[in-house]
């Protein structure tokens, strides 16, 4: 009896602890979506990597303009040369100036190929941040809901805690007015069913901490936050065969494969260009000083064109073609292998949403017989036509319904948002409201 008193009173105790913020406001799961858009370091990472790239774009596009350079030097010598006098060739100081223009006139192709690489690469650092929000909003949602399972296990395991403490009262009554073999027998198994139900009571509160703090974790909200019950997540009505090709269009991550075919391909463009003959416009201005003077002080201007023609290289070209060619077969192989991986990914995503439903129509049906049977057992031991074990085994059996119950409810709504992800419209919206 001391046992039990003392895990009701644990679980009394536990009680304000979990639900202390039920008084504030409740979060929704889109909030808990933006927190964790805005804290998550897997997001931040992302983010970075569309910096970078828009970095690297700029880099690239300076490559397309003039370059202006300015130099200047001052130099002095031990002594005159020559010393005697006449023309002067080495001046005791010497001050030079200039300023040189160079733009390149054709480089192979290489430098607005390598200028579409660039833009063809943030857009694929755009579709990785796309993606991993994509991933954040899918963990987030299994977090928000598992806290919410959770909870609900938490207070199916206290309703039937008290239930147990209830109906053994009610045992300890009959075995104490007829100590009878039976009575006594139905008192020792109130007592383990009252045992197993404190287990299962303390497993749930432990698993309602762990889960409230994987949430916080991700959304970096606080792990006693008050949570809000969703709206049921709509399930997709379209047959496999469309959901696949949708997966197709959609999803980033093949996006992105497609996107690093097209660099591959720009590659082998800048590779040729680099072995490709090289011409570049020139122009100068420079003044030069001396001390003392030389025939070549002065201001002078100059102009022309700078040619390069590589004409052996010892097959390095051939070399770096082929290795070329080489990386663009490779990524089209790993976007047939994608195609592969998006498809099995979604058929298994198709198929858990399809078995959890019919498990949960099952729990659901198996919740109201359960309760049903509860009630006509509970009516019919009130009027003394059933025993207490009797009421105990029926409470027992609607409380293992009752849970299968909830737990189908919410993996239900996971499997949805689960196809959603595989598909690759989980969050679109979202995140197209919160550009």
């Amino acid at each position: 009896m001391r046992t039990v008193q003392s895990i009701v009173m644990i679980g009394c105790l536990l009680l304000p602890a979990s639900f202390s913020f039920a008084a504030e406001k409740a979060f929704t799961l889109p909030e808990a979506y933006q927190s964790a858009l805005r804290t998550n370091e897997v997001v931040g990472i992302a983010r970075e990597g569309v910096t970078q790239a828009d970095a690297v774009v700029d880099q690239a596009r300076s490559y397309l303009f003039p370059r202006l350079t300015a130099k200047s030097s001052y130099t002095r010598y031990n002594e005159v040369l020559p010393p005697s006098g006449g023309f002067v060739f080495q001046p005791l100081d010497e001050f030079l100036a200039g300023m040189v223009l160079t733009q390149s006139i054709y480089t192979g192709g290489r430098t607005f190929a390598a200028y579409r690489t660039t833009q063809t690469l943030r857009e694929v650092s755009f579709r990785q941040l796309t993606s991993a929000q994509q991933d954040i909003i899918l963990s987030v949602s299994q977090a928000y809901y598992g806290v919410l399972k959770a909870g609900k296990l938490v207070g199916l395991s206290r309703a039937s805690l008290a239930r147990m403490v209830r109906h053994r009262k009610v045992a300890e009554r009959e075995a104490a007015t007829r100590r009878t073999k039976a009575n006594i027998s139905a008192l020792l198994r109130a007592n383990t069913l009252v045992s197993q139900a404190g287990i299962i009571l303390t497993r749930s509160q432990d698993g309602l901490r762990i889960a409230r703090q994987r949430l916080s974790i991700l959304t970096g909200l606080p792990e006693n936050v008050d949570l809000s019950e969703p709206a049921a997540v709509q399930e997709p009505a379209q047959s496999f065969a469309d959901l696949k090709s949708l997966a197709y269009e959609s999803r980033e991550d093949l996006s992105s494969s497609r996107l690093n075919e097209k660099v591959a391909a720009e590659n082998i463009t800048i590779v040729k260009g680099a072995h490709y003959p090289q011409a570049y416009a020139e122009g100068a201005l420079q003044y030069k000083s001396s001390d003392p003077e030389t025939l070549t002080d002065g201001t002078i201007y100059y102009g022309g064109v700078r040619l390069t023609i590589p004409i052996f290289e010892g097959g390095l070209m051939r070399a770096e073609v082929a290795a070329a060619r080489s990386k663009q077969r490779q990524a089209e192989l790993a976007t047939a292998l994608l195609r592969k991986n998006i498809e099995t990914e979604v058929f298994e995503a198709y198929v858990n949403l399809q078995t959890i439903t019919s498990v949960l129509n099952t729990a659901k049906q198996q919740y109201s017989d359960a309760k049903e049977n509860f009630d006509a057992v509970e009516s019919l031991f009130g009027q003394g036509l059933a025993s207490s074990l009797a009421l105990i085994d029926a409470q027992q059996a609607l409380f293992l319904a009752e849970r299968e119950y909830s737990v189908a409810l919410y993996d239900r709504e996971v499997a949805v948002l689960q196809l959603q992800r595989s598909v690759g419209l989980l969050g679109k919206e979202l995140l197209a409201n919160s550009t």
